[in-house]
């Protein structure tokens, strides 16, 4: 993050200066590919990111509620049944 002067590269991006808190892979890692130089340790592929900017990358993607039915009642998948 010293080369990027510790500020978050996205913030400075949209004109905000942000202290940066994360270094990002902006190509994930993964079981396959946490060994290749290339990925991991690449400084084209590392990027000084705020704790909300990395946030917002990885949980952009809002997952679709899941329903179901149990004893006749409808709950979603995060809730927990709990029988009176």
């Amino acid at each position: 993050m010293k080369y990027r002067n510790h500020l978050c590269e996205r913030c400075l991006k949209a004109g905000r200066v942000t202290p940066a808190d994360i270094v990002h892979h902006k190509k994930y890692l993964t079981p396959e590919n946490y060994r290749d130089p290339e990925i991991s340790l690449n400084f084209d592929n590392l990027e000084a990111l705020c704790k909300e900017c990395h946030n917002r990358e990885h949980f952009k993607k809002e997952t679709p509620r899941r329903w179901k039915f149990v004893d006749g009642e409808l709950i979603t998948s995060e809730d927990e049944y709990n029988p009176l």
